[in-house]
């Protein structure tokens, strides 16, 4: 998948030359994460400015899906790891998934319909109660473990001189 590359052809029938000054249009700004590609006979793109709404829409829908498939990896990871630290590793669960809402609000609110960010703050209600609720049992096991290895003696007093 990392191997995909894009490359931009300029229409060799149009004459005209179109200027954007895209700091001015209301767009979703994205930068390459490799800026190293360098094709021959090719452009290099350092920003570009998404101005079409579907096509933004589309692509914060998968960006969101992709984060959200990978707060549910490292989820169930841990959900399956419960022998080494479960509440330490509960607690980190709790904050990757407070991290993505926070990430989410600050970067995407702009540009998503009032429809996508319910239906992103339901997903997001769903990981936390998940995570809180194993939490919950985990925290019931090891405490009904400690009821059953305490032993009840009767305790009595010794007297000294």
């Amino acid at each position: 998948m990392s191997d995909i590359r894009y490359l931009v052809v300029k229409e060799k029938n149009k004459k005209t030359v179109s200027y954007f000054e895209y700091d001015k249009l209301d767009g979703y700004g994205m930068i390459p994460k490799n800026k190293n590609i360098k094709l021959r006979d090719a452009i290099n793109v350092n920003k570009m400015v998404i101005i079409n709404p579907s096509f933004i829409e589309k692509l914060i829908n998968k960006k969101i899906n992709s984060k959200i498939k990978k707060l549910i990896d490292l989820i169930s990871t841990i959900y399956e790891n419960d022998d080494d630290d479960p509440a330490g590793s509960l607690m980190q669960a709790l904050n990757e998934v407070e991290k993505f809402k926070r990430e989410m609000i600050n970067k995407y609110l702009n540009y998503m319909s009032k429809e996508q960010v319910d239906l992103l703050e339901k997903k997001i209600n769903i990981l936390e109660t998940e995570v809180m609720n194993h939490a919950y049992k985990l925290n019931e096991q090891q405490f009904s473990k400690y009821e059953n290895s305490m032993e009840y003696e009767d305790y009595e007093p010794k007297r000294s001189r």
